[in-house]
């Protein structure tokens, strides 16, 4: 009885599908509603077709209340509806309105002498936003916890990789003063020959095949639908013009060999990459560095896979209202926001060089995976996925962020023991700016690490003097080596009390 009990609880939390057939029906229910002569506003995706019995006295073409994707996958039976628009030279027509596209139209309805279809003489059509479409239904979002339920149900990842990939769905806040998009790069090297990375292939496959179309990067630009119940084929574009689209590789070539229009969108952050990478992993791999999460599957670990959930498939409109709603939400990042990860950035960087020693140290030499100036960059881009999850910013966002950069450390120190050569070659490199006696480099390394959380990457004389005061070095003993760095060229005043390392 009590299990009969649980299995009833549980199907009474389990949010209500935004299925293709509920928006149709809604959708016509509303057209249904409208009295001829009424002026009316109704969103939908335009079709570039004249349908059929159109009159000759004006532009005629049809509004469809499902994206590209979801009208092709309709089944021949299934109901389908339309809303014609005319169009004539009165009609103001703004923003991107080509076949496919999202529009918001705006006129008088009436009756259509075709069928059951009805017409709206448009005053003005007005492209849309592709995100606008799914931020209309945003009672069907999924809360947080639902989130996590249905992915923990579906993903069997270790916590941490599994946590880093629902945030990079969600995609990053535009972060004023870079050039990066709103990519975001999940990405996964395999270590030796048992570390099951096709595995994680085959159930990143499942998540990018469960996402309709229009958010996924493919070299398909135009999606084809035959239309059974208007006798009409149509061509239409993708209304997705934002940088919210998934990619994994679709064959076992991509694993090692990224095509190379996929890999600029990739370093400008145009694309969220699911991303496993069928190569040894190397600190000195650049993708390494530009990832916000390159994790190393470990041989140690558990067979990653999906379990295919018919929940999750029947759920994934109401993922995509989520993350859209979640994006309207927090756009932008600004520095203020990002404050307390940068205290925490600066406290962990601390502890871990103290820790870790030189191993961590050559991790963050500049061609290392854990680069100082980047890492906090691409720390500042896993916040912002964090905090649209979340829905909020706090300082828990902060150490979630702490809490990956240390299992991807974690995960590059195992790598690290592999290939003494790549180590020794990066604690030179890290050596080159920082001196060698002991308090003096550690001075450095606190100006490093100042100037990294600096936008202009530039620090006062008094933060740094305060800093290191924090740190345990007296006033003299701070002034005397700002002064050394000085002479010996470690660092330079670009302006009277600012100052800036060089390297």
């Amino acid at each position: 009885m009590e299990r009969e009990i649980l299995e009833l609880l549980r199907l009474e939390r389990i949010r209500e599908p935004l299925s293709p057939g509920k928006r149709l029906r809604e959708f016509q229910m509303r057209l249904q509603k409208f009295k001829n002569g009424e002026e009316v506003e109704v969103a939908g995706f335009l079709i570039g077709r004249r349908p059929p019995g159109a009159p000759r006295d004006a532009l005629y073409y049809i509004l469809s209340p499902l994206p590209p994707s979801e009208l092709s996958s309709l089944g021949k039976r299934e109901f389908r509806t339309y809303l014609v628009i005319r169009i004539t030279e009165r009609t103001e027509i703004s923003g991107r309105a080509r076949p496919g596209s999202y529009v918001l139209v705006k006129g008088t309805i009436d009756a259509y002498p075709w069928g059951n279809l009805r017409v709206v003489h448009a005053g003005s059509i007005e492209g849309r936003d592709y995100s606008e479409y799914w931020k209309d239904y945003r009672g069907f979002a999924l809360s947080r916890r639902e989130v996590l339920d249905l992915f923990e149900r579906t993903v069997y990842l270790r916590d941490d990789m599994r946590n880093a990939l629902i945030y990079s769905i969600y995609g990053v806040p535009f972060i004023p003063g870079k050039s990066w998009g709103e990519g975001f790069e999940f990405t996964t090297f395999k270590y030796g020959e048992n570390s099951d990375l096709l595995a994680l292939w085959k159930a990143l496959k499942y998540l990018y095949s469960s996402l309709p179309w229009e958010v996924r990067r493919t070299r398909q630009r135009i999606m084809e639908v035959d239309d059974p119940f208007l006798g009409l084929d149509f061509r239409l574009g993708n209304p997705n013009g934002s940088d919210m689209k998934y990619y994994t590789p679709p064959t076992k070539r991509g694993l090692v060999h990224l095509p190379s229009d996929v890999e600029r969108d990739l370093e400008g952050k145009r694309v969220i990459g699911l991303l496993p990478k069928n190569v040894d992993a190397n600190p000195l791999d650049r993708m390494a560095r530009l990832s916000e999460t390159p994790f190393v599957l470990l041989p140690s670990e558990e067979r990653p896979y999906f379990e295919k959930n018919r929940e999750f498939l029947q759920l994934i409109p109401n993922l995509l209202v989520t993350i859209f709603t979640r994006r309207e939400k927090l756009a932008v990042l600004d520095r203020k926001k990002t404050l307390p990860l940068e205290e925490e950035f600066l406290r962990w960087l601390r502890e871990f060089r103290d820790d870790y020693g030189d191993p961590f140290r050559a991790l963050t030499a500049p061609s290392g995976p854990m680069n100082v100036g980047l890492r906090i960059e691409l720390g500042k881009r896993l916040f912002g996925s964090i905090v649209r999850f979340n829905g909020r910013i706090t300082r828990k966002a902060a150490r979630d962020v702490r809490l990956i950069n240390e299992a991807i450390v974690n995960d590059w120190m195992v790598v690290l023991k592999d290939h003494p050569s790549e180590m020794m070659r990066l604690l030179r490199e890290y050596r080159m700016y920082v001196p060698g006696t002991l308090k003096a480099g550690r001075a450095l390394e606190v100006l490093h690490d100042l100037a990294s959380v600096s936008p202009s990457g530039e620090v006062t004389r008094e933060d740094f003097i305060r800093e290191l005061i924090r740190d345990g070095f007296s006033k003299g003993e701070a002034l005397e080596l700002l002064e050394k760095f000085l002479a010996g060229g470690y660092v330079y005043e670009p302006f009277p009390g600012k100052l800036k390392p060089i390297g």
